[in-house]
Protein backbone atom coordinates (compact mmCIF):
# COMPACT_ATOMS: atom_id res chain seq x y z
CA UNK A 1 0.00 0.00 0.00
CA UNK A 2 2.93 2.34 0.92
CA UNK A 3 4.55 1.20 -2.70
CA UNK A 4 1.69 2.35 -4.22
CA UNK A 5 1.23 5.68 -2.77
CA UNK A 6 4.65 6.34 -3.50
CA UNK A 7 4.19 5.59 -7.21
CA UNK A 8 1.28 7.92 -7.00
CA UNK A 9 3.26 10.76 -5.55
CA UNK A 10 5.92 10.16 -8.13
CA UNK A 11 3.20 10.19 -10.62
CA UNK A 12 1.23 13.05 -9.93
CA UNK A 13 4.97 14.96 -9.47
CA UNK A 14 5.50 13.97 -13.31
CA UNK A 15 1.61 14.96 -13.92
CA UNK A 16 2.29 17.96 -12.81
CA UNK A 17 5.50 18.55 -15.21
CA UNK A 18 3.70 17.36 -17.84
CA UNK A 19 0.59 19.35 -17.30
CA UNK A 20 2.03 22.84 -18.99
CA UNK A 21 3.31 20.99 -21.77
CA UNK A 22 -0.12 19.73 -22.44
CA UNK A 23 -1.98 22.59 -21.95
CA UNK A 24 0.52 24.47 -24.62
CA UNK A 25 0.49 22.06 -27.08
CA UNK A 26 -3.64 22.10 -26.60
CA UNK A 27 -3.35 25.92 -27.20
CA UNK A 28 -0.99 25.74 -29.83
CA UNK A 29 -3.19 22.90 -31.63
CA UNK A 30 -6.54 24.94 -31.09
CA UNK A 31 -4.69 28.07 -32.45
CA UNK A 32 -3.62 25.57 -36.27
CA UNK A 33 -6.93 24.01 -36.47
CA UNK A 34 -8.47 27.61 -36.19
CA UNK A 35 -6.29 28.75 -38.98
CA UNK A 36 -6.75 25.67 -41.07
CA UNK A 37 -10.68 25.63 -41.17
CA UNK A 38 -10.27 29.45 -41.94
CA UNK A 39 -8.39 28.08 -44.91
CA UNK A 40 -11.29 25.72 -45.85
CA UNK A 41 -13.42 28.63 -45.69
CA UNK A 42 -15.44 27.09 -42.88
CA UNK A 43 -15.37 29.49 -40.61
CA UNK A 44 -15.36 33.70 -42.02
CA UNK A 45 -12.40 35.39 -41.66
CA UNK A 46 -14.07 38.41 -39.77
CA UNK A 47 -14.81 36.45 -36.80
CA UNK A 48 -11.46 34.65 -36.40
CA UNK A 49 -10.82 36.45 -32.87
CA UNK A 50 -14.44 35.32 -31.95
CA UNK A 51 -13.67 31.70 -32.66
CA UNK A 52 -9.91 31.87 -31.17
CA UNK A 53 -12.25 33.17 -27.73
CA UNK A 54 -13.72 29.92 -27.97
CA UNK A 55 -10.78 27.88 -28.18
CA UNK A 56 -9.89 29.42 -25.20
CA UNK A 57 -13.19 29.14 -23.18
CA UNK A 58 -12.84 24.99 -24.12
CA UNK A 59 -9.49 24.59 -22.84
CA UNK A 60 -10.34 27.10 -20.05
CA UNK A 61 -13.41 24.35 -19.10
CA UNK A 62 -11.77 21.41 -19.66
CA UNK A 63 -9.19 22.64 -16.89
CA UNK A 64 -11.95 23.75 -14.95
CA UNK A 65 -13.18 20.60 -14.86
CA UNK A 66 -10.84 18.73 -13.90
CA UNK A 67 -9.75 21.56 -11.14
CA UNK A 68 -13.19 21.38 -9.77
CA UNK A 69 -13.85 17.83 -9.90
CA UNK A 70 -17.15 18.82 -12.11
CA UNK A 71 -19.19 15.97 -12.85
CA UNK A 72 -18.59 14.27 -16.33
CA UNK A 73 -22.37 14.79 -18.02
CA UNK A 74 -21.74 18.46 -17.04
CA UNK A 75 -18.48 18.70 -18.55
CA UNK A 76 -19.43 17.04 -21.58
CA UNK A 77 -22.85 19.19 -21.89
CA UNK A 78 -20.66 22.25 -21.26
CA UNK A 79 -18.48 21.65 -23.82
CA UNK A 80 -21.30 20.80 -25.97
CA UNK A 81 -22.79 24.01 -25.46
CA UNK A 82 -19.15 25.80 -26.27
CA UNK A 83 -19.10 24.25 -29.29
CA UNK A 84 -22.26 25.48 -30.42
CA UNK A 85 -21.33 28.91 -29.81
CA UNK A 86 -19.31 28.68 -33.07
CA UNK A 87 -22.71 28.06 -35.00
CA UNK A 88 -24.23 31.18 -33.86
CA UNK A 89 -22.73 33.67 -36.31
CA UNK A 90 -23.83 31.26 -39.49
CA UNK A 91 -27.15 31.63 -39.74
CA UNK A 92 -27.00 30.81 -43.47
CA UNK A 93 -24.48 28.21 -43.26
CA UNK A 94 -26.17 26.31 -40.28
CA UNK A 95 -25.88 22.60 -41.97
CA UNK A 96 -22.14 23.05 -42.81
CA UNK A 97 -21.63 24.56 -38.78
CA UNK A 98 -23.50 21.85 -37.37
CA UNK A 99 -21.65 18.84 -39.33
CA UNK A 100 -18.41 20.50 -37.71
CA UNK A 101 -19.31 21.17 -34.68
CA UNK A 102 -21.14 17.78 -34.02
CA UNK A 103 -17.73 16.09 -35.97
CA UNK A 104 -15.44 17.42 -33.57
CA UNK A 105 -17.69 16.99 -30.48
CA UNK A 106 -18.30 13.32 -30.74
CA UNK A 107 -13.87 13.13 -31.72
CA UNK A 108 -13.13 14.21 -28.49
CA UNK A 109 -15.93 12.42 -26.81
CA UNK A 110 -15.36 9.16 -28.36
CA UNK A 111 -11.94 9.23 -27.31
CA UNK A 112 -12.35 10.28 -23.68
CA UNK A 113 -14.96 7.54 -22.90
CA UNK A 114 -13.25 4.91 -24.76
CA UNK A 115 -9.90 6.03 -22.54
CA UNK A 116 -12.13 5.50 -19.45
CA UNK A 117 -13.74 2.60 -20.81
CA UNK A 118 -10.27 1.16 -21.21
CA UNK A 119 -9.05 2.10 -18.16
CA UNK A 120 -11.80 0.36 -16.32
CA UNK A 121 -11.24 -3.08 -18.75
CA UNK A 122 -7.34 -2.72 -17.41
CA UNK A 123 -8.76 -2.67 -13.53
CA UNK A 124 -7.53 0.94 -13.26
CA UNK A 125 -8.96 2.23 -10.34
CA UNK A 126 -11.31 4.69 -12.31
CA UNK A 127 -13.46 5.78 -9.12
CA UNK A 128 -10.15 7.34 -7.98
CA UNK A 129 -9.25 8.76 -11.23
CA UNK A 130 -12.65 10.57 -11.36
CA UNK A 131 -11.66 11.84 -7.86
CA UNK A 132 -8.46 13.29 -8.34
CA UNK A 133 -7.50 16.56 -9.41
CA UNK A 134 -4.24 15.43 -11.14
CA UNK A 135 -5.19 12.58 -12.71
CA UNK A 136 -8.24 14.31 -14.17
CA UNK A 137 -6.10 17.13 -14.91
CA UNK A 138 -3.22 14.31 -16.68
CA UNK A 139 -6.43 12.33 -18.17
CA UNK A 140 -8.61 14.79 -19.95
CA UNK A 141 -5.95 17.53 -21.44
CA UNK A 142 -4.25 14.32 -22.61
CA UNK A 143 -7.57 13.55 -24.44
CA UNK A 144 -7.71 16.44 -25.56
CA UNK A 145 -4.19 17.03 -26.78
CA UNK A 146 -4.63 13.93 -28.95
CA UNK A 147 -7.83 14.81 -30.49
CA UNK A 148 -6.46 18.13 -31.72
CA UNK A 149 -3.44 16.39 -33.17
CA UNK A 150 -5.58 13.82 -34.60
CA UNK A 151 -7.94 16.50 -36.42
CA UNK A 152 -5.08 18.70 -37.27
CA UNK A 153 -3.31 15.21 -39.01
CA UNK A 154 -6.88 14.79 -41.04
CA UNK A 155 -7.51 18.42 -41.81
CA UNK A 156 -3.54 18.99 -43.01
CA UNK A 157 -3.64 15.68 -44.83
CA UNK A 158 -7.17 15.61 -46.46
CA UNK A 159 -9.40 18.84 -45.49
CA UNK A 160 -12.18 17.77 -47.79
CA UNK A 161 -12.63 14.78 -45.64
CA UNK A 162 -14.17 16.57 -43.36
CA UNK A 163 -16.13 18.90 -45.41
CA UNK A 164 -16.69 20.06 -49.34
CA UNK A 165 -19.29 22.33 -51.17
CA UNK A 166 -20.09 18.92 -53.14
CA UNK A 167 -21.34 17.03 -50.75
CA UNK A 168 -24.66 15.19 -50.75
CA UNK A 169 -26.15 17.63 -48.27
CA UNK A 170 -29.56 15.30 -47.58
CA UNK A 171 -27.34 13.02 -46.41
CA UNK A 172 -25.39 15.52 -44.25
CA UNK A 173 -28.47 16.01 -42.74
CA UNK A 174 -29.50 13.02 -41.91
CA UNK A 175 -25.75 11.94 -40.45
CA UNK A 176 -25.38 15.67 -38.47
CA UNK A 177 -29.18 13.76 -36.99
CA UNK A 178 -27.37 10.61 -36.83
CA UNK A 179 -24.33 12.59 -34.76
CA UNK A 180 -27.09 14.22 -32.48
CA UNK A 181 -28.24 11.10 -31.59
CA UNK A 182 -24.48 9.94 -30.79
CA UNK A 183 -24.15 12.80 -28.88
CA UNK A 184 -27.16 12.00 -26.52
CA UNK A 185 -25.70 8.72 -26.15
CA UNK A 186 -22.38 9.54 -24.76
CA UNK A 187 -24.12 12.32 -21.96
CA UNK A 188 -26.16 9.29 -21.05
CA UNK A 189 -23.03 6.41 -21.00
CA UNK A 190 -21.98 9.51 -18.39
CA UNK A 191 -24.80 9.64 -16.54
CA UNK A 192 -24.85 6.61 -15.93
CA UNK A 193 -20.76 5.80 -15.14
CA UNK A 194 -21.60 8.51 -12.44
CA UNK A 195 -24.40 7.25 -10.42
CA UNK A 196 -23.98 3.68 -10.72
CA UNK A 197 -20.84 1.52 -10.34
CA UNK A 198 -19.26 0.26 -13.17
CA UNK A 199 -18.31 -3.37 -13.99
CA UNK A 200 -16.20 -5.22 -16.39
CA UNK A 201 -19.25 -5.87 -19.11
CA UNK A 202 -20.61 -1.78 -18.96
CA UNK A 203 -16.75 -0.66 -19.55
CA UNK A 204 -16.73 -3.43 -22.48
CA UNK A 205 -20.04 -2.37 -24.16
CA UNK A 206 -18.35 1.53 -23.53
CA UNK A 207 -15.30 0.80 -25.21
CA UNK A 208 -17.68 -1.12 -28.14
CA UNK A 209 -20.11 1.50 -28.87
CA UNK A 210 -17.56 4.58 -29.29
CA UNK A 211 -15.62 1.93 -31.30
CA UNK A 212 -18.85 1.65 -33.50
CA UNK A 213 -19.78 5.30 -33.45
CA UNK A 214 -16.00 6.04 -35.25
CA UNK A 215 -16.73 3.32 -37.57
CA UNK A 216 -19.81 4.77 -38.57
CA UNK A 217 -18.65 8.07 -38.59
CA UNK A 218 -15.78 7.23 -40.90
CA UNK A 219 -17.75 5.58 -42.84
CA UNK A 220 -20.08 8.70 -43.87
CA UNK A 221 -17.05 11.10 -44.11
CA UNK A 222 -15.39 8.27 -46.15
CA UNK A 223 -18.69 8.38 -48.48
CA UNK A 224 -19.19 12.14 -48.38
CA UNK A 225 -15.28 12.29 -49.57
CA UNK A 226 -15.84 9.72 -52.58
CA UNK A 227 -18.89 11.47 -53.28
CA UNK A 228 -17.50 14.84 -53.68
CA UNK A 229 -14.31 13.59 -55.40
CA UNK A 230 -17.11 12.00 -57.54
CA UNK A 231 -18.85 15.35 -58.33
CA UNK A 232 -15.32 16.54 -58.98
CA UNK A 233 -14.39 14.07 -61.46
CA UNK A 234 -17.73 14.48 -63.08
CA UNK A 235 -17.56 18.24 -63.78
CA UNK A 236 -13.58 17.87 -64.85
CA UNK A 237 -15.11 15.48 -67.27
CA UNK A 238 -17.34 17.66 -68.28
CA UNK A 239 -14.89 20.78 -68.77
CA UNK A 240 -12.58 18.56 -70.64
CA UNK A 241 -15.32 17.34 -72.92
CA UNK A 242 -16.10 21.13 -73.16
CA UNK A 243 -12.49 21.83 -74.00
CA UNK A 244 -12.02 18.65 -76.32
CA UNK A 245 -15.40 20.07 -78.31
CA UNK A 246 -14.37 23.66 -78.32
CA UNK A 247 -10.48 22.48 -79.80
CA UNK A 248 -12.48 20.19 -82.33
CA UNK A 249 -14.36 23.50 -83.23
CA UNK A 250 -11.31 25.94 -83.31
CA UNK A 251 -9.55 23.03 -85.40
CA UNK A 252 -12.70 22.51 -87.93
CA UNK A 253 -12.93 26.60 -87.64
CA UNK A 254 -9.27 26.83 -88.71
CA UNK A 255 -8.96 23.99 -91.85
CA UNK A 256 -12.34 25.51 -93.19
CA UNK A 257 -10.82 28.85 -92.71
CA UNK A 258 -7.64 27.22 -94.79
CA UNK A 259 -9.68 25.04 -97.05
CA UNK A 260 -13.12 27.76 -98.02
CA UNK A 261 -13.84 31.08 -99.22
CA UNK A 262 -14.47 33.21 -96.85
CA UNK A 263 -16.64 35.31 -99.59
CA UNK A 264 -18.26 32.86 -101.19
CA UNK A 265 -18.18 29.83 -98.62
CA UNK A 266 -16.49 27.75 -102.06
CA UNK A 267 -13.48 25.94 -101.68
CA UNK A 268 -10.29 27.95 -102.47
CA UNK A 269 -7.35 27.18 -105.07
CA UNK A 270 -5.23 24.99 -102.66
CA UNK A 271 -7.89 22.94 -101.45
CA UNK A 272 -9.80 22.12 -104.78
CA UNK A 273 -6.21 21.62 -106.37
CA UNK A 274 -5.85 18.97 -103.37
CA UNK A 275 -9.29 17.32 -103.89
CA UNK A 276 -8.71 16.90 -107.77
CA UNK A 277 -4.91 15.51 -107.14
CA UNK A 278 -6.33 12.87 -104.65
CA UNK A 279 -9.48 11.73 -107.39
CA UNK A 280 -6.80 11.58 -110.18
CA UNK A 281 -4.46 9.10 -108.26
CA UNK A 282 -7.43 7.08 -107.54
CA UNK A 283 -7.97 6.65 -111.29
CA UNK A 284 -10.97 9.09 -111.50
CA UNK A 285 -12.18 11.12 -114.44
CA UNK A 286 -13.56 14.21 -113.57
CA UNK A 287 -15.40 16.97 -115.61
CA UNK A 288 -13.82 20.03 -114.60
CA UNK A 289 -15.88 24.22 -115.87
CA UNK A 290 -13.59 27.14 -115.55
CA UNK A 291 -15.97 29.89 -115.10
CA UNK A 292 -15.33 33.10 -115.26
CA UNK A 293 -17.71 36.57 -114.31
CA UNK A 294 -18.86 39.07 -117.65
CA UNK A 295 -17.79 42.62 -116.22
CA UNK A 296 -17.12 42.17 -112.58
CA UNK A 297 -14.55 45.36 -112.62
CA UNK A 298 -16.90 47.45 -114.35
CA UNK A 299 -19.30 46.25 -111.50
CA UNK A 300 -16.62 47.35 -108.92
CA UNK A 301 -15.88 50.97 -110.63
CA UNK A 302 -19.65 51.76 -111.09
CA UNK A 303 -21.33 50.54 -107.71
CA UNK A 304 -18.21 49.52 -105.47
CA UNK A 305 -16.78 46.54 -104.30
CA UNK A 306 -19.83 45.88 -101.91
CA UNK A 307 -21.91 45.46 -104.92
CA UNK A 308 -19.17 43.47 -106.94
CA UNK A 309 -18.83 40.90 -103.37
CA UNK A 310 -22.74 40.46 -103.39
CA UNK A 311 -22.36 39.37 -106.88
CA UNK A 312 -20.27 37.04 -106.44
CA UNK A 313 -22.02 35.58 -103.13
CA UNK A 314 -25.37 35.18 -105.11
CA UNK A 315 -23.19 33.62 -108.06
CA UNK A 316 -21.56 31.06 -105.63
CA UNK A 317 -25.04 30.47 -103.52
CA UNK A 318 -27.08 29.95 -106.83
CA UNK A 319 -24.60 27.51 -108.38
CA UNK A 320 -24.08 25.61 -104.95
CA UNK A 321 -28.17 25.45 -105.13
CA UNK A 322 -28.12 23.79 -108.41
CA UNK A 323 -25.40 21.48 -108.18
CA UNK A 324 -27.44 19.94 -105.06
CA UNK A 325 -24.07 18.35 -103.14
CA UNK A 326 -22.99 17.01 -106.45
CA UNK A 327 -19.05 17.86 -107.16
CA UNK A 328 -16.72 20.66 -105.83
CA UNK A 329 -17.36 24.58 -106.33
CA UNK A 330 -14.48 26.73 -106.02
CA UNK A 331 -13.50 30.17 -106.14
CA UNK A 332 -9.71 29.98 -107.69
CA UNK A 333 -9.60 33.51 -108.42
CA UNK A 334 -11.20 37.26 -108.11
CA UNK A 335 -14.38 36.58 -110.55
CA UNK A 336 -12.92 32.72 -111.59
CA UNK A 337 -14.53 30.12 -110.16
CA UNK A 338 -14.50 25.93 -111.19
CA UNK A 339 -16.49 23.47 -110.70
CA UNK A 340 -15.17 19.19 -110.46
CA UNK A 341 -17.56 16.50 -111.10
CA UNK A 342 -15.78 13.26 -110.44
CA UNK A 343 -17.76 11.23 -113.35
CA UNK A 344 -20.70 12.30 -114.96
CA UNK A 345 -21.18 12.74 -118.57
CA UNK A 346 -20.39 15.86 -120.42
CA UNK A 347 -23.89 16.68 -121.88
CA UNK A 348 -25.37 16.78 -118.49
CA UNK A 349 -22.87 18.87 -116.89
CA UNK A 350 -23.11 21.74 -119.84
CA UNK A 351 -26.99 21.40 -119.57
CA UNK A 352 -26.44 22.36 -115.89
CA UNK A 353 -23.50 25.37 -116.34
CA UNK A 354 -26.85 26.60 -119.01
CA UNK A 355 -29.72 26.37 -116.71
CA UNK A 356 -27.52 27.98 -114.29
CA UNK A 357 -27.25 31.26 -116.70
CA UNK A 358 -30.62 31.63 -117.20
CA UNK A 359 -31.27 31.19 -113.55
CA UNK A 360 -28.83 34.24 -112.81
CA UNK A 361 -30.47 36.27 -115.43
CA UNK A 362 -34.10 36.10 -113.36
CA UNK A 363 -34.60 39.46 -112.25
CA UNK A 364 -36.11 42.43 -113.22
CA UNK A 365 -33.02 44.81 -112.34
CA UNK A 366 -30.41 45.00 -115.21
CA UNK A 367 -27.49 45.68 -113.08
CA UNK A 368 -28.37 42.20 -110.80
CA UNK A 369 -28.22 40.08 -114.19
CA UNK A 370 -25.08 38.01 -113.74
CA UNK A 371 -23.16 36.87 -117.11
CA UNK A 372 -20.48 34.40 -117.67
CA UNK A 373 -18.19 32.85 -119.80
CA UNK A 374 -16.91 28.77 -119.65
CA UNK A 375 -15.33 26.15 -120.73
CA UNK A 376 -15.35 22.62 -120.12
CA UNK A 377 -12.25 19.94 -120.03
CA UNK A 378 -12.27 16.30 -119.07
CA UNK A 379 -9.78 12.96 -119.72
CA UNK A 380 -6.55 14.87 -118.74
CA UNK A 381 -4.04 13.27 -116.89
CA UNK A 382 -3.28 16.13 -114.38
CA UNK A 383 -4.76 19.25 -112.18
CA UNK A 384 -2.88 21.49 -114.49
CA UNK A 385 -4.01 20.00 -117.40
CA UNK A 386 -7.42 19.87 -116.70
CA UNK A 387 -7.40 23.53 -115.42
CA UNK A 388 -5.58 24.81 -118.50
CA UNK A 389 -7.42 23.15 -120.62
CA UNK A 390 -11.40 24.46 -119.51
CA UNK A 391 -9.02 27.74 -118.91
CA UNK A 392 -8.50 27.94 -122.76
CA UNK A 393 -12.06 27.21 -123.75
CA UNK A 394 -13.39 29.81 -121.66
CA UNK A 395 -11.53 32.29 -123.27
CA UNK A 396 -12.52 30.82 -126.43
CA UNK A 397 -16.07 31.07 -124.89
CA UNK A 398 -15.34 34.71 -124.00
CA UNK A 399 -13.63 36.18 -127.10
CA UNK A 400 -16.74 34.41 -129.13
CA UNK A 401 -19.52 35.87 -127.31
CA UNK A 402 -17.69 39.77 -127.39
CA UNK A 403 -19.76 40.97 -124.39
CA UNK A 404 -18.76 44.41 -124.02
CA UNK A 405 -21.80 44.96 -121.17
CA UNK A 406 -22.86 42.53 -118.22
CA UNK A 407 -26.41 44.38 -118.37
CA UNK A 408 -26.65 44.06 -122.47
CA UNK A 409 -24.54 40.80 -123.47
CA UNK A 410 -27.31 37.98 -123.76
CA UNK A 411 -26.67 34.15 -124.43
Amino acid sequence: MIKYKDQMIKFKEAAMILFPMLLFLNGLSEYLLNRMMAAMGVPDPAHRGYHMLCAVLRIVWIFLGAILLIPLPVLLIGLLFLLFLNVLPYPDRRLMMNHFTMVIYLIYTSLLMTVIGTAGLLKFDTARIASDTELRLIVMNTTFAFFNVACLFLLHSHPEFLWKQDYDKSKVVIYTRFLFVCSAYHILDSIILTLYPAGRISYLLLVSGDVLIFFLMFNFLNYNYVFAKSEELRRQYEESEVLIAQRYFEKESLKKISEVDSLTNAYNRREICSIMAGHIQNGLRLICVFIDLDGLKRANDLYGHTFGDLMLKRFADTCAGMMQGEGYLARIGGDEFLLVFPGGEINRIETLVRNLQLKLLETDDPKDKIFFSYGISSNEDSVDRYMDAADQRMYADKSRKQRGSLWTETI
